[in-house]
């Protein structure tokens, strides 16, 4: 007779953005609840997502009336935000007897999902998958204008978050106490950032990625796209992000300018910012486009018939643009910092080069070129995304390992 499977609680706050961890959760899910009893916790979610974990047999736990996000200076500086999420938590309908019945809990960070903790005695095992630091927290590039201006207004509000940063740090106080409780980052810059920030040393879990929808070629489907977003024959280069200082966007333009190649943006802001990004792109006499809402045949598209995609972002955690470009077999160029150094191997399948180098990526867009280069940079990343082991089966593998450590001791 075999054993009981563990009782997992799976705990995400913020689900409604269906941003990369929720995607990520729900890529999950399937898997983990085969190789365990499942329950799920949220405080917002979409009725797409309620119907999908429910029709896996897992009961969904969110509230009525769901917790919504709210942003702005004030709350930045004041956690009021975290403060919200705690009440919403507090006041879910049967979250206390969930936390009873798991054997263990598995907690993603983001918006609302740390303050879950408070609801977890020192008892019960705990596992958090650590995807990345709240932004602007310990850095001020995220409260920079998309432009890299407002440096000294950037420098005001990090300092006066003092109180929301002590409010963060003490949440992962009881990691440092509690054999129980461990941590996994979703990347080695994640957990280099953990032990920096927090003092806390943590494991890696790489989240999934989806690569089954990045055909090897083109579908007509990919080539009707293609004419209807892009001229043929001018060469360009993408990049993905919105218009946020932290994505470097804006940067992208300094490094392609004088290198006779158009740049196009998935993603792209408000129109104010995407306005300001045009008069930038003018200055510096390059040609962009900004395309926004695109579905996986259209960006598949865009991928495809780049020069390379390109990334400026200051410190992804992960990099999951990099991977998909590998996928399809476009040379990722990407700047030699944060979680894209997990997926690129220099001169392997891709280039990891330093921001501000000008001349150096100069060459590298020369060199993306070359059909050769692309062909093998192409194999090799394929061999790249097998050795990480990016697929929901080896995630729960991995995931398995890190309960069963925990549930023993």
């Amino acid at each position: 007779m075999s054993e009981p499977q563990t009782r997992l609680l799976v705990v995400k706050a913020a689900m409604v953005s269906n941003g990369g961890a929720a995607r990520d959760i729900m890529r999950n899910l399937p898997e983990i609840s085969r190789k365990f009893e499942t329950k799920f916790a949220c405080l917002n979610i979409l009725e797409s997502q309620r119907k999908s974990i429910e029709s896996l047999g897992v009961e969904v736990l969110c509230p009525d009336n769901q917790w919504e996000i709210e942003g702005g200076l004030w709350n930045e500086i004041s956690a009021k935000q975290d403060r919200s999420s705690k009440r919403a938590w507090e006041g879910l309908d049967g979250i206390r007897r969930a936390v009873e019945w798991a054997d263990a809990i598995h907690l993603t960070t983001g918006a609302g999902s740390m303050d879950f903790a408070s609801l977890v005695p020192d008892s019960k095992p705990l596992h958090l998958h650590f995807l990345e630091s709240k932004p602007g927290i310990f850095d001020d590039v995220n409260h920079l204008n998309s432009d890299g201006t407002g440096f000294w207004r950037a420098k005001l509000v990090h300092m006066l978050q003092f109180y929301h940063r002590r409010r963060i740090i003490s949440s992962f106080q009881r990691f440092k106490k509690n054999k129980s409780w461990i941590i996994n980052a979703n990347s080695k810059f994640s957990a280099s950032r953990l032990w920096k920030e927090y003092q806390i040393e943590g494991g890696v879990l790489y989240p999934v990625v989806d690569i089954s929808e990045f055909n090897s070629n083109p579908t007509n489907e990919e080539k009707e796209a293609l004419r209807k977003l892009r001229s043929q024959g001018i060469p360009y280069l993408v990049t993905v992000g919105n218009m946020s200082r932290f994505k470097g966007v804006f940067e992208a333009l300094e490094h392609v300018s004088g290198c006779d190649l158009d740049l196009v943006v998935i993603g792209g802001g408000s129109s104010e910012q995407n306005q300001l990004f045009r008069k930038k792109a003018d200055s510096l006499g390059v040609d962009v486009q900004i395309l926004s809402n695109l579905n996986s045949i259209e960006m598949c598209a865009i991928f495809r018939n780049a020069r390379a995609v390109v990334g400026f972002s200051h410190g992804e955690a992960f990099g999951l643009t990099p991977v998909e470009a590998m996928a399809i077999g476009t040379p990722p160029l990407f700047v030699d910092f944060g979680g894209y150094t997990d997926t690129i191997v220099d001169g392997v399948n891709g280039r990891l080069l330093s921001r501000g180098d000008l001349e150096a990526w100069r060459k590298a867009f020369e060199q993306a070129k070359d059909e050769e280069t692309r062909e093998s940079w192409a194999r090799e990343g394929v061999t790249r995304i097998q050795e990480l082991g990016l697929t929901p089966e080896r995630h729960v593998e991995r995931l398995k390992k890190s309960i069963d450590s925990i549930t023993t001791v």
